[in-house]
């Protein structure tokens, strides 16, 4: 099935991307996902999936939902230390200067 081979290369990028931590690009992220949601969608209209390759597709969904929120707290986390980092570093300068 041509549509269903494309949309598990599609998600083997997504994965890859996802990967990448710090070097994740939102950008191509967005634009991947928004491939994949018109992929999936003719996939759903062509009706020609086995119960396994909906089985694996759903599953690989729910890899990926759960990826980019992992990838989302990390990122998240290290924005807070940065924060943190940088209060701390003007609280610093501040008492130096006094």
């Amino acid at each position: 099935m041509h549509l269903y081979r494309q949309l598990v290369e599609l998600d083997t990028r997504l994965f890859a991307e996802l990967d990448k931590g710090d070097n994740f690009n939102d950008e191509y992220f967005a634009e991947q996902l928004t491939a994949r949601a018109a992929l999936l969608e003719k996939v759903i209209h062509d009706g020609r999936l086995s119960a396994s390759e909906a089985n694996e597709l759903m599953a690989r969904s729910r890899q990926l939902k759960e990826a980019t929120e992992q990838l989302q707290q990390q990122l998240g986390e290290q924005l807070q230390q940065m924060t943190k980092g940088r209060r701390s570093v003007r609280a610093y300068q501040t008492v130096k200067k006094n």
